[in-house]
């Protein structure tokens, strides 16, 4: 009865309004940041990057005043207009090899550069700017449409997106040397690398799997072809579903390319920006071997310059989860979407929602970024980094029950910090009216005790089957001021979806203080849990 009850909690919520989101303030007086990421796995940190030339962390909620990089000085970064540190990229072992990637123009002007470092021996929050590797470089044009993405893909390659090399005034003419179609340039393509088995000279290897290895008329590390400014691509870390969205100018799009995709797409640039023909003829208008984007915009409806996001994965705002985040620079305007597999639904204007906090104001979003949990934040212009957040109530999927045997400190509350959500790192429960900097016990069993029973008879309720087919214990913690904590995580598994488990803790008290029980402990409520989407 408690498992077709919490069946229904879950259809219920799934049936309510939206949660209502806000914009919390995590850090202000950066340079331009263009970017927030974090390693895997990595809850205190998340890493910010300034285009000047910088990498900033917040460590627990901290900027730090040492940055993690920093390239001024040291005469390698060309910065100014759409050019400088631009993309970030962190190994998926890194907490293992310390390896990450960065993209960056460098001198001579309007060179883009892609390069591996590492961690300091020393210091985990400060790079080795000595171990600096080249994997590639490529000469640019005139500065702008840069791209700048890199990201790791499911399938452990790095993904690099590379602009067409932009145009000058005072026409601003498309592509005028056909960047966009030509095989044998970087420019205007998304390539795929894989940085763990380099073919010398490269630093890198070729993937058998890339759709043109082998191909003469296309370079072989080329994934596809045919972009403009694809200023952020991305993953969804849990389907690893493909982002791509391409700065257009007149037609903003947003491209899509399913997990397990073999690559190869031809994405029509510059005889096609988004659904529009240009006028060129360096390719077909709507020939069939073009990819339509998934989502196009344009004045006046919208604005002129696509900001790509992620699709949110995070815990705090549960019925947002697989939705896309997308922005436009020039108007501040934030809207979200879903890709159901074959069209675009759900479209949101967030605009009107997503406000900074007074005294804060957008002057232009720069990118979006997402911590270790999936939780999503946005750059601004002026140097404020936000993060997106529930302002009502959004825990969904979990539920207390019983009453437990209080404490010396009164009846104990069990709580989740968040929605038990597949492909959380870190699900956390807590406990309140513990013992102050104690040990105690956190049981889980897959059937509940809703009534309670005290099957020791020593006077201590118990609110799991202890004969159930699942039951496990293992040692907790409280702090100073007797709040008990135990956290774990939910693998990225689909085929956890509805899962249900129940939780209970106790404790021991000093028996000098008081005797909850003959054997001196208190038990919590049950909780009971069931996993999300």
């Amino acid at each position: 009865m408690l498992a077709k009850a919490f069946s229904c909690l879950l259809l219920a919520a799934a049936a309510v309004a939206q949660t209502p989101l806000g914009l919390e303030v995590v850090a202000t007086g950066l340079f331009r940041p263009v970017l927030v990421t974090a390693p895997p796995n990595d809850l205190e940190r998340i890493f910010i990057v300034e285009q000047v030339g910088r990498v900033r962390i917040v460590k627990n909620g901290v900027l730090l005043p040492t940055p993690f990089m920093d390239f001024a000085g040291l005469g390698q970064l060309d910065f100014g207009g759409e050019r400088g540190l631009l993309g970030m990229a962190f190994h998926p072992d890194f907490d293992q090899n310390g390896e990450f990637y960065i993209f960056r123009n460098a001198l001579p002007s309007v060179t883009v550069v892609v390069e591996r470092y590492t961690v300091s021996a020393g210091n985990p929050d400060v790079a080795d700017m000595n171990s600096q590797t080249l994997l590639l470089t490529q000469p640019g044009v005139f500065g702008n449409h840069n791209g700048g993405s890199v990201a790791f893909g499911a399938d452990g390659y790095l993904y690099v997106s590379i602009g067409d090399g932009g145009s000058t005034g005072p026409s601003w003419p498309s592509d005028p040397f056909n960047y966009g179609q030509n095989g044998q340039s970087l420019l205007a393509k998304i390539l795929r690398l894989d940085v763990d088995n380099p073919q010398p000279p490269l630093q890198y290897g070729i993937p058998a799997s890339n759709p043109f290895a082998g191909d003469p008329t296309v370079l072989d590390e080329i994934w596809a072809i045919g972009v403009r400014n694809p200023w952020r691509c991305t993953f969804d870390r849990l389907t690893g579903d493909f982002y791509v969205a391409d700065v257009g100018g007149l037609r903003e799009e947003i491209n899509f390319e399913p997990a397990g995709s073999p690559g190869g797409r031809n994405y029509g640039w510059s005889c096609m920006s988004g659904n529009n023909c240009t006028g060129l003829t360096v390719c077909t208008c709507f020939d069939p071997a073009l990819t339509s984007p998934m989502h196009v915009y344009w004045p006046p409806s919208g604005g002129r310059a696509v900001i790509g996001g992620y699709v949110y994965r995070g815990c705090a705002i549960p019925d947002l989860r697989g939705s896309y985040f997308y922005a436009d620079y020039v108007f501040d305007e934030i809207w979200s979407l879903r890709h159901n597999g074959t069209a675009v639904t759900q479209l949101t204007d967030r605009t009107g929602e997503l406000v900074p906090p007074a005294p804060h104001m957008f002057t232009g979003i720069t990118a979006f970024g997402e911590d270790a949990m999936g939780e999503l934040y946005i750059c601004n212009l002026s140097g404020e980094v936000y993060r997106i957040v529930p302002t009502g109530p959004a825990i969904v999927g979990v539920q207390t029950y019983g009453v437990g045997t209080p404490g010396c400190s009164g009846p104990h509350a069990m709580a989740a910090a968040c929605t038990p959500v597949i492909g959380n790192p870190d699900f956390a429960l807590t406990c309140n009216n513990a013992p102050a900097s104690s040990l105690g016990l956190m049981a889980f069993a897959d059937a509940p005790d809703v009534a309670g029973s005290d099957p020791l008879n020593v006077g201590l309720t118990v609110h799991l089957q202890v004969t159930a087919s699942f039951f496990s214990i293992w040692a907790m913690s409280s702090d100073l001021s007797g709040e008990g904590s135990f956290s774990f995580a939910i693998p990225a598994s689909q085929s956890l979806i509805g899962m249900q488990l129940y939780a209970q803790s106790i404790w021991a008290w000093d028996p000098a203080v008081c005797s909850p029980s003959l054997i001196n402990w208190s038990s919590s409520p049950g909780l009971a849990f069931t996993v999300q989407p």
